[in-house]
């Protein structure tokens, strides 16, 4: 394996890389599926065994499927990318509502100091029954109490937003 060899290589089968990027319908406006396709071209000529079958086979197999792999990994990067946009968006927005003060003190108003507590740390500081419990010296059951009249009684009031 030479340098020289292998850029001869290059030359010859950059036209099977373009093939295939526009047989896959790959839009590769920066070169990255392009590059991919030489990167495996370097691994299809540094791994090749004769007797496994024909060089120009292997190199066209090898493009091809790491152009898919390429494909499916940038899928799946933005897939994860725009989850995290809508999961941004959505605790930015309510996090917005929960550090809203009028809003809390108009809740607030309308229950009992217990169901307040309910409130408090089940939906703003997003603690479970038992931590509750634990915290106010109850049992998870008094606390389950204070959060079904606190809903109960929030169903009924209207808020000024």
């Amino acid at each position: 394996m030479d340098d020289q060899e292998f850029e001869r290589i290059v030359c010859e089968n950059e036209r099977l890389i373009h093939y295939h990027i526009r047989s896959l319908q790959i839009n590769d406006r920066n070169g990255d599926f392009f590059a991919e396709g030489l990167f495996a071209l370097w691994q299809a000529f540094s791994t090749y065994k004769p007797e496994l079958g024909q060089f120009s086979t292997y190199i066209s197999w090898k493009i091809r499927n790491a152009l898919i792999d390429k494909i499916r990994k940038d899928s799946k990067t933005e897939e994860v990318e725009a989850r995290f946009q809508t999961l941004y968006k959505h605790n930015a927005f309510i996090e917005n509502d929960i550090h809203d003060e009028l809003f809390w003190q108009q809740v607030k108003s309308h229950l009992s100091t217990n169901q307040w507590k309910w409130v408090y740390y089940y939906i703003i500081l997003d603690r479970s029954v038992e931590q509750i419990a634990k915290l106010e010296g109850v049992t998870p059951n008094a606390v389950k109490n204070w959060g079904k009249h606190a809903r109960k009684k929030l169903k009924e009031v209207r808020f000024d937003t």
